[in-house]
């Protein structure tokens, strides 16, 4: 199914969702759903509670009214994509990655505000994240479409390739640049001096990281010989130099679903957490 997927729920976060998926889509070249949830269960406090049909039938015209809004949404930023919709009972994040299973790529934004509730919650976004077998884009809320770099996590090893191909191709069909990070070290340079290394030595280690981050991506420079790659090789704690390098004004930030040396666990536990909570702008999740 080569389509782009977007969940909304009728808040802004979705709207913002919702503007960055049609231009994924147009990008892309691919046709755009749009989807919400909704449950009509009670909770596990209350089990036998029955839930009236006039109830059930205003969170269904809600979550259509969602879909309908996001279409409309959707045809203003980019008019040439081709929209559908639909609405599906079920819980969020199952029915994003149910619905996803073979997309292309799922969109989700950061929060929701609207009573179709729960699409938009963190748990809900780290879920699908995790799970999803292909892209997932994660949109902050009040995250614009600029055109700034492209910025992507660079492993010194095979683990990061999925990543870094994808973060070249992003670039290569959004007329970008591509902003690649190295860290070869968790500690930033004030910590190595702290334990005995002159700057001799870490411009030394930094050199070396260099050479073998140039080798890993000439690979990829061969297949998009109009992309122009800045690299940042540093000594610093991985999410926050990706954060860094983003702040100046990325577009996206691309990474893996798990990486090795500098970037071991970024996206698993507390680093990971630390990117998608804090990032400004869209993060896009890539999975083998």
């Amino acid at each position: 199914m080569s389509l782009i997927l977007v969940g909304v729920d009728g808040s802004d976060a979705s709207a913002d969702a919702v503007k960055w998926a049609a231009g994924a889509a147009a990008a892309e070249r691919l046709p755009l759903k749009i989807v919400a949830a909704y449950t009509s269960t009670t909770s596990d406090y209350a089990p036998g509670l029955v839930i009236p049909q006039d109830v059930i039938d205003a969170i269904r015209a809600e979550a259509t009214a969602a879909v309908q809004k996001a279409a409309e949404v959707a045809r203003a930023e980019s008019p040439d994509i081709e929209v559908s919709g639909s609405i599906v009972e079920g819980d969020a994040a199952r029915v994003m990655l149910e619905v996803g299973e073979h997309a292309h790529m799922i969109v989700l934004g950061t929060r929701g505000l609207g009573s179709v509730k729960g699409l938009f919650l963190g748990s809900v976004s780290t879920s699908v994240a995790a799970h999803a077998k292909g892209r997932v884009v994660i949109v902050p809320a009040g995250s614009t479409t600029g055109d700034g770099p492209i910025v992507v996590g660079v492993d010194d090893s095979a683990i990061s390739d999925p990543a870094v191909a994808e973060a070249y191709r992003q670039a290569g069909i959004r007329n970008r640049t591509l902003t690649a990070v190295h860290t070869w070290t968790p500690l930033d340079a004030d910590a190595l001096h702290g334990f005995g290394l002159d700057q001799g030595e870490i411009d030394e280690m930094s050199r070396q990281a260099v050479e073998a981050v140039s080798e890993r991506m000439s690979g990829y420079s061969q297949d998009y010989p109009d992309v122009e790659v800045n690299r940042v090789v540093i000594p610093e704690e991985p999410a926050k130099a990706i954060l860094d390098a983003a702040n100046d004004g990325a577009s996206l930030i691309v990474m893996g679903s798990r990486g090795r040396g500098g970037f071991t666990g970024l996206l698993l536990g507390s680093r990971s957490q630390k990117v998608l909570h804090h990032a400004h702008v869209p993060v896009m999740i890539v999975r083998k």
